[in-house]
């Protein structure tokens, strides 16, 4: 028997590349997405990493960015909150494009 989905919004498995940005725009955080939704997001970081409480979502190959919420974190998974709308990246964000 499948597990009941808990989530408000289905969630669409992918493999982009995305960026964690600080609020402060002082560091940048490569990460894997490994399923998204409106809401929130499922992401692959090291280990090592050290993950803010809240930061900027960035899709490599995308032109916006979204405010964000660290919601869960267990070893290289991260689970992501987005908080308001998508709105469009600065031209510095856009840089990290690849």
């Amino acid at each position: 028997m499948a597990e009941e989905e808990k989530r408000s919004t289905p969630r669409q498995r992918v493999l982009k590349a995305a960026k964690i940005i600080t609020m402060d725009n002082a560091s940048v955080i490569d990460c894997t997405v490994r399923n998204i939704s409106d809401t929130g997001a499922q992401i692959v970081i090291e280990k090592s990493v050290k993950m803010p409480d809240e930061f900027q979502f960035f899709l490599a190959n995308g032109d916006t960015v979204r405010d964000a919420v660290l919601a869960w974190h267990r070893g290289d998974r991260v689970g992501v909150k987005f908080n308001g709308e998508a709105r469009p990246a600065p031209h510095a964000v856009r840089m990290y494009k690849r």
